[in-house]
Order: C-alpha cells, then sequence, then structure tokens
C-alpha cells in the first residue's frame, strides 16, 4: 500500500518560530517571573502560543487579499504553534526559570550559620554552577547589567551545557515519541484532546475549498462562537482592569477561602478557591466527560482525605494523605498500564530494532525508522549517564533516577494523548522523593544527593510544563495534517536549542535589572535547604512514604481494573493525579461548570447539540486569551502589572 506523500515544511514557516520564540520566551518570563502573574505554562494548552497562533491567523488574512499564495497553510501554522510550544516550556515556570537560579543559589545563601560551603560546595562540579560573589551580586540584587566581561564569562559556560543538555534531553524524548506514536494514534486511537483546538482552527482558517475569508466566516463569526468570545472578553477586561485601577467595576472571577478552624484549616494547603475561568471552563467542556468528573470529584476527595486525616489526628502523626507518596504509586500504576495495554506493539517495536528481517511496514510513515528512533534514544540516554558520571554521580544512581524520569515523562504524555486534562500538577511525585524513600539517603550518599540537587528544574516541581507532551502533540498534527513529520523532528529540536538558550538569556538580563530577590526568590533556596537537610540528617528507607505510595499504586490499579470490566465507570484514576495540589484549586470549580453543562447538553440533545455548542465554549477559550495576552503585552510595553488576569 502507498501512502500519500507528505507536504515539506517550508522555510518561511521554520525562520518565523525561530524568530518568534525569543520573543516569546521574554514573554512568558515576563509574566511568570517578574510579574509572578499569569502562568502560560501552568496549563497545558498554552495561552501564549494559542494567542500566537490566532494573530498569525489574522496576518494570513491580510496576506491572502495581496496575494493568496501568500497567506499560510495549515501545516506553517501548526509547524509554528508545534515550535513555539516546545520553547515555552523551557521557558516556563518550572524549568529554566528554576535551573538559571539553581546554579548559583547554593552559593549565594551560603553562610557561615548554614554550613553550607562545608556540606555540598565541594560535591558541585564547577563547570555546571556560578559561584562567585561579585557576579552573583548584581544577579539577586538587581539594578545592574549581566553584559559585563565578568559576568558573560562566569555564567557562558554553564549556561552553554545546560542548554545542550536540555537538548539531549528533548532529542531523547523525540524518538521515545516516535516509538510510541503509531500504538496511540492509530491503534488505540486516542483522541489527543489538547490538540484539537489548534487543529481546528487552523483548519477553518485555511479551508482548502475557499479562501481564508470564506473560512474566517464559517468559523470565526458563527453567532455562538461570537457570543462565548464576547463573554469570556468583556469578564476578563473588566477583572484586569480592575487589577490596574479599582475604580473599576469587576465580577469576581477568583475567590479563596482560608479557613481558620480545624480541621476545615486542613484545606488551606494547597487551599481552596471558588472560580468562574472562562478560558478553564471552555477547555472542561472539551475534555471527555469522565475525567472532567473525575478531576472535580478527585480534587474534593483530596481535601475530604485532608479533613479526616485532621480529625483523626492522622494529618500530625503520619502525614496522611501524603498526597506525593499517593501520586508516585498512581503514575507508577499508569505507566506499567500502559505498557501492558501496547504491549503487542512493544513486542513489534523490538522486533523491528533487532531483527533485519522485520517487515519494513511496521514503521512505514513514521518520523524516523524504529531502529534510529531506538538507537537515538539510546545514544541520548547514554550522554544524560555521561553528563551525570562527568557531574559526580554514580552510575547505578544516575541510570535509576533517569530511567524512572523518562518512566514519568511516558505517563504525563499518555495522560494528555488520552484525556487532555488542562493541568497536570504532579507536585513533588518525581524520582528525586521516590529514590530518597526507597533508598534513603545514606544508601543514595552525599555526591549523589547533591548533584541530584542541580536536577531540581528537571524533575521535583510540578511536571506542568513539559515537552514530551507538547513533541506528540506535534507528531499527531503532522500526521493528521499530512505535513513531513521527520521535518518536524528537525525543527523541533532547533526550537529547545533557540527556546532554551533565549530562555536563559533571557532570565539572566531580566536578573541583573531587577534582582531575583525582588522576583521570585522562593524557589531560590527550596533545593538546596533540602539538600542540606538531607546531608544534615541521613535517613533510612521511608516505610510510611513506600506504604502511601503502594496504597497509589493499588487504588490506581483498582480504578483501572473497574473501568476495564464496566464501560460505564466514570472514575478515572487520571483525575487523582493531576488533581491533587495547587493548579486544580483554580480550575475544579470551571470544570464542574462545564461537566455539568455537558452532562444537561448530552441528556437532553445527544451528540449533536453537544457539537453545536462546542463554538461557544471554543468562543470562552479564545475570548479569554486574545485579552488576557493583549492587556499583559500592554503591561509589557507601558510598564504596569496586571495579577492573576485569569489563571
Amino acid at each position: 500500500m502507498k501512502h500519500p506523500s507528505k507536504s515539506p515544511i517550508t522555510l518561511r514557516a521554520t525562520l518565523i518560530g525561530i524568530l518568534l520564540i525569543p520573543f516569546n520566551s521574554y514573554w512568558v518570563l515576563h509574566l511568570s517571573y517578574i510579574w509572578d502573574s499569569n502562568r502560560p505554562t501552568s496549563l497545558a494548552l498554552l495561552f501564549n502560543v494559542l494567542f500566537t497562533l490566532l494573530v498569525l491567523i489574522g496576518l494570513s488574512v491580510i496576506l491572502r487579499r495581496l496575494h493568496p499564495t501568500l497567506a499560510f497553510t495549515q501545516s506553517e501554522l501548526l509547524t509554528i504553534y508545534a515550535m513555539l510550544c516546545q520553547a515555552s516550556v523551557f521557558a516556563g515556570r518550572d524549568m529554566l526559570q528554576v535551573l538559571v537560579p539553581l546554579m548559583g543559589n547554593g552559593f549565594w545563601y551560603a553562610t557561615t550559620e548554614n554550613e553550607w560551603a562545608q556540606l555540598f560546595h565541594q560535591h558541585l562540579p564547577e563547570w555546571l554552577v556560578v559561584g562567585k560573589q561579585e557576579v552573583l551580586q548584581g544577579f539577586y540584587k538587581g539594578e545592574s547589567t549581566f553584559y559585563l566581561q565578568t559576568n558573560i564569562q562566569a555564567w557562558l559556560l554553564p549556561t552553554l551545557i545546560w542548554v545542550c543538555f536540555c537538548l539531549v534531553i528533548g532529542v531523547t524524548m523525540l524518538c521515545i515519541n516516535v516509538l510510541i506514536r503509531k500504538q496511540w494514534q492509530e491503534h488505540e486511537r486516542l483522541t489527543y484532546p489538547i490538540a484539537q483546538l489548534p487543529y481546528e482552527i487552523t483548519r477553518a482558517a485555511t479551508n482548502a475549498g475557499n479562501p481564508l475569508r470564506t473560512a474566517s466566516h464559517l468559523f470565526f463569526n458563527r453567532r455562538m462562537m461570537t457570543v462565548g468570545l464576547c463573554i469570556a472578553a468583556v469578564l476578563n477586561l473588566l477583572y484586569s482592569l480592575h487589577q490596574i485601577d479599582p475604580v473599576f467595576p469587576t465580577i469576581p472571577l477568583y475567590h479563596g477561602f482560608r479557613l481558620g478552624e480545624k480541621p476545615w484549616s486542613a484545606m488551606n494547603n494547597p487551599g481552596f478557591r471558588i472560580s468562574f475561568f472562562p478560558f478553564a471552563i471552555g477547555v472542561g467542556f472539551l475534555i471527555p466527560l469522565d475525567l472532567g468528573f473525575s478531576c472535580w470529584f478527585f480534587h474534593l476527595f483530596w481535601h475530604f482525605e485532608r479533613i479526616i486525616g485532621e480529625m483523626f489526628g492522622w494529618r500530625g502523626a503520619v502525614g496522611f494523605p501524603r498526597e506525593m507518596a499517593q501520586i508516585r504509586g498512581v503514575w507508577i500504576a499508569l505507566f506499567l498500564w500502559t505498557l501492558w495495554m501496547g504491549r503487542s506493539h512493544v513486542k513489534v517495536v523490538l522486533q523491528t530494532i533487532f531483527n533485519n528481517r522485520a517487515p519494513p511496514t511496521n514503521d512505514e510513515g513514521e518520523a524516523l525508522r524504529y531502529r534510529t528512533a531506538g538507537i537515538g534514544a539510546l545514544i541520548g540516554f547514554i550522554l544524560i549517564l555521561a553528563f551525570c558520571l562527568k557531574a559526580g554521580m554514580s552510575l547505578w544512581f544516575a541510570a535509576l533516577f533517569f530511567a524512572l524520569y523518562f518512566a514519568m515523562s511516558v505517563t504525563i504524555t499518555r495522560i494528555r494523548a488520552e484525556l487532555g486534562p488542562p493541568a497536570h500538577d504532579l507536585y513533588n511525585a518525581g524520582p528525586d522523593l521516590l529514590l530518597t524513600d526507597a533508598l534513603g539517603t545514606r544508601r543514595i550518599g552525599n555526591r549523589n544527593l547533591s548533584v541530584m540537587s542541580l536536577f531540581f528544574w528537571l524533575n521535583h516541581l510540578s511536571y506542568r510544563a513539559h515537552p514530551m507532551p507538547h513533541q506528540l502533540e506535534g507528531l499527531k498534527l503532522a500526521h493528521q495534517t499530512r505535513f513531513n513529520p521527520t521535518q518536524l523532528l528537525w525543527v523541533l529540536a532547533i526550537a529547545i536549542f533557540v527556546g532554551a538558550l533565549s530562555a536563559a538569556w533571557g532570565h539572566l538580563h531580566l536578573s541583573y535589572q531587577v534582582g531575583l530577590e525582588q522576583a521570585r526568590s522562593w524557589y531560590a533556596r527550596a533545593a538546596f535547604n533540602r539538600l542540606a537537610g538531607w546531608l544534615y540528617n541521613p535517613s533510612e528507607t521511608s516505610i510510611s512514604g513506600m506504604l502511601y505510595t503502594a496504597g497509589g499504586f493499588t487504588f490506581a490499579v483498582s480504578l483501572l481494573l473497574l473501568r476495564w470490566r464496566f464501560i460505564q465507570w466514570p472514575l478515572h484514576p487520571v483525575g487523582y493525579v493531576v488533581s491533587s495540589w495547587w493548579t486544580f484549586t483554580g480550575l475544579w470549580f470551571p470544570l464542574l461548570i462545564s461537566w455539568i453543562i455537558k452532562r444537561i447538553l448530552l441528556s437532553t440533545g445527544g451528540v449533536r447539540l453537544y457539537r453545536r455548542s462546542i463554538p461557544f465554549f471554543i468562543g470562552l477559550v479564545i475570548g479569554d486569551v486574545i485579552v488576557a495576552s493583549i492587556i499583559s503585552i500592554l503591561g509589557l510595553i507601558f510598564d504596569f502589572r496586571v495579577v492573576y488576569l485569569s489563571w
């Protein structure tokens, strides 16, 4: 069977993507690092990239009127979208914004009292950190400039090394995505909810049967979409203007409760909030009904667990419900379940890699041959291990750490591909605490713990900004719209390098202007405070931690088996794993609203009424994104700050 040819990725799209990445990174840094306001990379659908896509579509309308051949094609728009998504996650709140300060935190905050210099300075490789106080002075205090010879020389080598490490991590993930794409997209037919919105927008905007003007009429001028867009735009505009000047009236979209009496006070961490964000309501309407129910239900269930723990004294005594320890067990269960469900495909992939006589159709049409992708993933993993060995980490520990990291990355990617939750905040659920619980810090050793702390940016925080799901969604879009997936791998690799480099530059540029301690200093000490605690008080295996992890694993497997046995079973363990912490405090109520509306529509009018309602909820997303983006850009230009525009 001959497959249709793939359209090439144009040089124009690649160059536009590269040119937009530094501006995009600077914008993301201003929003989440300088302002601590909008958090573009806290959600699965990146609003800054979606806004850029809408601007490009508008520009394409103008270009088509000048000459039809100048307009962007769907593949060009989606290529730029995929590149900006990949760059954004590296510039995001949980990655480079943590990595850059990590290079100096262990030295700037070292004092005679905390004895950090004696505890771990000898374990931190000089080529990965910046330790000169005269260089760090401006970085943390501000009112200086990065563009001094001493500053540039001190930061240049470790920054370039870390950027190259980001590239290796990203390319390794790309190779893994090639190996799993066919099983998830073609065999299991997962829906990729997050990728559907940019696909539908660009398809409508580049309707091959008619010029963009007609496609624009079909998509953007729908009455229901216009109503949704206007409602979201007005609500967000009023909210934003009120933030700028309280004299403007507003409709409260976000209200947090501070509960003082026990046992209700147990809900204060991470918090209990009621919000009406149009963006979240719109995204919630597009995800599967059972996931929407599972997300809001399990978020409240987590609070129920905290209250029960406080009532019976378990919270103080044994840390019940130990959310993060449970979450580790849940994602491990999801990973093993994913392997089991795709065992036939795994067998085919292994046969193709190791057997020269394997049918050539096994990997026909893929971005890379399975053998090439397998070798690429192996080389990437070896380079990562070599990096860790050079940094001083033991081979066995580095292999275990990154095997768990990539297993968790695959799990997050699966969660996004299958169900598309609006966020996946797996706070403290990574391999660092899993290994310290399982092995104990004494057995791991001081040097391993110290080097592992330099990966705090990569694995510890929240996994909200994660490159691997965006990569697979890009590959899915490439196969869906039939543009060249092999070329997409190259442009995504370029986006990773340019994105990481521009994010590092932007962070240094801004930090020397305003000072890290005037921006987001609370992250600055976390990794090394934790490391000092480990080194001061070495521990053995945490039996309680492993029991909670085993409990989470058992609970997740039970839910998966119930879903496998009963088709209508409404609870999905993905809802449990993503809803435990801070991000979902602002999402659970919008998801409840969208779930109720969707349930009513499906019950009364069936799938037809549901589909007719989709434009309204897409309008909510677009209206919210447009106003939030424009206000934030104006704030950047005219130097005013808007706190929590929408998320």
